[in-house]
């Protein structure tokens, strides 16, 4: 009987992991830029990074940018293009769809935020 509890709390703390998981995934488009494959998501539990890409969309009222962003080695994220919750101390007043940027991230749960943004270059 204990075992077989044991072995439920488990699966519940595995599914509640998942599922905090996939929510910090959301916003993702991989058809045209990579899959998941070779994601190393064990790089992102601590690290910072920095990336380069083109910014497909800005939500400036919701504080959001959608990236087609290059490999983020360090992070281990392939090429993709997903949306990023934009830091309250970032201007978005100069961010246009169109442009190719430098940008860095910082951890925030189980996502990243962009913490800064400007033209490539």
């Amino acid at each position: 009987m204990m075992k077989s509890m044991m072995i439920a709390a488990a699966l519940a703390a595995l599914v509640a992991s998942g599922s905090a998981h996939a929510q910090g995934m959301q916003g993702m488009d991989m058809k045209d830029h990579g899959s998941m494959h070779g994601m190393h998501m064990g790089k992102q539990a601590d690290a910072d990074a920095k990336g380069t890409g083109t910014v497909k969309k800005v939500d400036v009222e919701k504080r959001t940018v959608n990236l087609a962003h290059d490999p983020i080695e360090a992070i281990g994220w392939p090429a993709m293009v997903m949306d990023f919750q934009v830091a309250e101390s970032v201007d978005l007043s100069n961010v246009e769809a169109g442009q190719e940027v430098e940008f860095s991230l910082a951890k925030n749960g189980n996502s990243y935020v962009v913490t800064s943004i400007a033209p490539k270059g």
